[in-house]
């Protein structure tokens, strides 16, 4: 789930270019983030407000067409590895960490979420796996419709911002 957060913004068949979302946003006063946390994923964004339409549309690609460029994966998976390694300084973090590892090995929680290199590129291969399939996979199974929440805030009054809902994330997938 985290390394699927960290490829989301590397384009999309729309807006290919890499971290296309957020040059638009620096350009408009803006910027985004996300994390994950145990059960989901949190994408958030802000930008002036003329400039809303367009970041929507942008945003909404991410859920729709992304690329998952195969020449982008080592790279986030080093970034990932980064930012474990700091992490390991953080007592919360760590905190966390031992109470997955003191849950029940058969629970989702138990799971080591948020990655490293070792257990995203170099024990994948050694079981043979393909990560880019895996990604393509938790996307397809995750990324749908029925399990995403959508909020919109700006200064537009709220019929504007529900047709920008239905208009740009409308046609996400549903349930397969």
């Amino acid at each position: 789930a985290h390394f699927c957060e960290h490829m989301l913004f590397l384009g999309t068949e729309l807006f290919p270019e890499e971290n296309s979302f957020d040059s638009f946003l620096t350009a408009n006063s803006g910027s985004s983030n996300a994390f994950t946390q145990e059960e989901d994923t949190c994408f958030y964004f802000y930008c002036r407000n003329a400039a809303l339409p367009q970041a929507l549309e942008r945003f909404a690609s991410f859920f729709k067409n992304p690329l998952f460029a195969a020449s982008a994966i080592e790279r986030e998976v080093q970034a990932i590895n980064s930012e474990h390694l700091k992490n390991l300084q953080d007592d919360t973090f760590r905190q966390t960490q031992l109470l997955c590892n003191r849950s029940n090995p058969a629970h989702p929680y138990h799971h080591f979420g948020t990655g490293t290199f070792a257990t995203l590129f170099q024990e994948t291969r050694q079981r043979g796996l393909d990560l880019r399939s895996a990604l393509l996979a938790h996307y397809t199974k995750y990324y749908r419709a029925p399990l995403m929440t959508l909020c919109i805030i700006g200064n537009e009054p709220l019929p504007s911002l529900a047709s920008y809902a239905r208009h740009y994330f409308g046609d996400i997938q549903g349930p397969n």
